[in-house]
């Protein structure tokens, strides 16, 4: 039998998602270049995918071409869409992109049937997020430049430091033990509750179930300090430990 050329497998890649609200080409195109130039080396070649759950109008085939050629002239590659009707899916394949499905929708709690009556004490319901339900993934060792660590669906403890050009991903919390440069995601798949924690904070960018704040802002908050960095009201906050 023939040696495999080659094996499909499942990955966890971060991907950013562009959330279209409305679209002026000259505007876009502004908005665009300036958030790249905020952080070129975080955004330059990131994988990219157009929301158009929130866009107001009706995306056709020319508005969709402009904006892959306007994402893609800035260094993002731009691979799908999500959110779009039927029509628009269309038109998104013909523009070569992938159709993303839609997340799924929540239940409608106020159409469920009351509970009947009962005297024994409720079961503890199970936790909705299960991004921290394995043990931690423990890393000892130095986090070098190039190197992206990823801890699926539990916590993850750096005991050494994270370096610039670094990046250190999880689906839970995420401990650093020394210093964190480099950039470091918490929560990814889901977890507003997530939080990074470190002893030295410098990273380039930090992130929280997709909401994130790049190394300008962080100068302002507990710069080579202890700290901790959480989600409030959609919005980043960095605090002292």
């Amino acid at each position: 039998m023939a040696e495999a050329c080659f094996q499909i497998k499942g990955t966890s890649l971060t991907t950013m998602s562009l959330d279209l609200y409305h679209y002026q080409p000259q505007e876009f195109s502004e908005q665009l270049r300036d958030k790249v130039a905020s952080a070129p080396l975080f955004f330059t070649g990131s994988p990219l995918f157009l929301n158009l759950a929130s866009f107001e109008g009706e995306a056709d085939r020319e508005l969709l071409q402009d904006i892959v050629k306007q994402c893609r002239s800035v260094g993002f590659q731009l691979f799908g869409c999500k959110g779009a009707s039927d029509k628009v899916a269309q038109v998104a394949r013909d523009a070569g992109l992938i159709h993303l499905p839609a997340s799924r929708p929540k239940a409608d709690k106020s159409q469920a049937e009351p509970a009947p009556p009962t005297d024994e004490a409720p079961a503890a319901s199970a936790p909705q997020n299960t991004a921290a339900s394995l043990p931690a993934r423990v890393i000892e060792r130095p986090v070098r430049s190039g190197q992206q660590i990823y801890a699926e669906g539990c916590d993850l403890i750096l005991l050494a430091p994270v370096s610039e050009g670094a990046e250190v991903i999880s689906d839970g919390h995420i401990h650093v033990y020394s210093t964190l440069r480099g950039r470091a995601l918490a929560g990814v798949r889901g977890n507003p509750d997530a939080r990074i924690f470190c002893q030295q904070l410098e990273a380039e960018l930090v992130s929280i179930n997709g909401h994130f704040i790049l190394n300008d802002k962080l100068r302002e908050h507990c710069w080579k300090q202890a700290a901790q960095i959480y989600l409030q009201d959609e919005s980043i906050q960095v605090a002292a430990l």
